[in-house]
């Protein structure tokens, strides 16, 4: 019975570092995930999504080499009550989407989800007692191996906001023809940005980025309180239906318009998604995805 408590445990600590390692393969629609809450705010959100996922690592790990089990077991217990809790949270407040316990790959709902953390903790309510494997370790030891899975999730994903993006207009429109487009008669000259702050997102509607940033600009619209009025989102290439779009990203639409490919191209070299913060109709800043910043885009319509 031992030697099945103990397989079973370690599948366990399998199954947590497996998460772990889903999370960390797709982060960024992971720490989105945790910014949708608006608890944090988009730096805090990068970050807590990558302690989280360091923390199942070294859970799943502590678990797999099964020593220090008075404490391990305890946590694991603690840790699968809380999740537990914040799926009841989400059940409450009427979220029913994937709730990325294992990342986009393996979805579940919140329903679902309670169901795997029962099982979990029955499984591990059934190796509460497994023998641990007499082994001495000294503490500092222990502490820097503790360390361990923290320092690997954020060096191979370090957090957006602890890079140094640019964001001078150059490098993501060109300037030029941005300025003959929105002036008299130019393609986006029915737009009416001319005059005051306005926020000017340039997407595909099939990118995987575009989608991701406008999930961002729209939890930074609602924690700002960015008039919708002041937001407008051009899409590059021929007239199509969005509703897939704002499906995918459970967005509204935000002032939409398309602009011919064969014009969209040269004024985002290509490259997209650009977002460009627009004051009287000249570019104060232009972010790509990695570069958003809710506390610069703040900033920028409080002054």
């Amino acid at each position: 019975m031992q030697k099945v408590k103990l397989i079973l445990k370690i599948l366990l600590g399998l199954v947590f570092i497996l998460s772990g390692v889903l999370k960390l393969i797709d982060v960024d629609k992971f720490e989105l995930y945790v910014y949708s809450f608006n608890f944090l705010s988009l730096s805090l959100s990068y970050i807590a999504a990558r302690l989280l996922i360091a923390f199942e690592f070294l859970l799943g790990v502590a678990l797999v080499v099964n020593i220090f089990n008075k404490y391990v077991m305890r946590t694991t217990l603690a840790t699968l009550m809380g999740f537990t809790l914040f799926l009841l949270y989400l059940i409450v407040i009427g979220r029913n989407d994937n709730c990325h316990c294992f990342g986009e790959y393996v979805q579940f709902n919140p329903i679902e989800s309670i169901v795997k953390n029962i099982v979990f903790t029955a499984v591990l309510l059934f190796c509460w007692n497994v023998e641990p494997f007499k082994i001495r370790i000294r503490w500092y030891i222990t502490a820097l191996a503790m360390l361990v899975p923290f320092a690997v999730v954020f060096i191979v994903s370090p957090p957006d906001n602890l890079m140094k993006y640019p964001t001078q207009a150059k490098y993501s429109v060109n300037e030029e023809l941005f300025a003959q487009h929105i002036a008299t008669n130019g393609a986006l000259d029915t737009l009416n940005i001319s005059k005051g702050k306005k926020l000017v997102a340039l997407y595909s509607p099939k990118c995987k980025y575009c989608k991701m940033s406008a999930r961002k600009i729209n939890t930074i619209r609602q924690r700002v309180n960015i008039p919708d009025e002041n937001i407008i989102t051009v899409f590059g290439g021929e007239v199509k239906d969005l509703t897939p779009f704002y499906a995918d990203t459970e967005t509204p639409p935000l002032q939409p318009m398309f602009m011919d490919g064969d014009l969209f191209l040269p004024l985002t070299y290509g490259r997209f998604p650009a977002v460009l913060l627009l004051q009287d109709g000249s570019i104060a800043k232009a972010f790509q995805y990695r570069s958003i910043s809710e506390s610069e885009i703040e900033q920028f319509f409080l002054e």
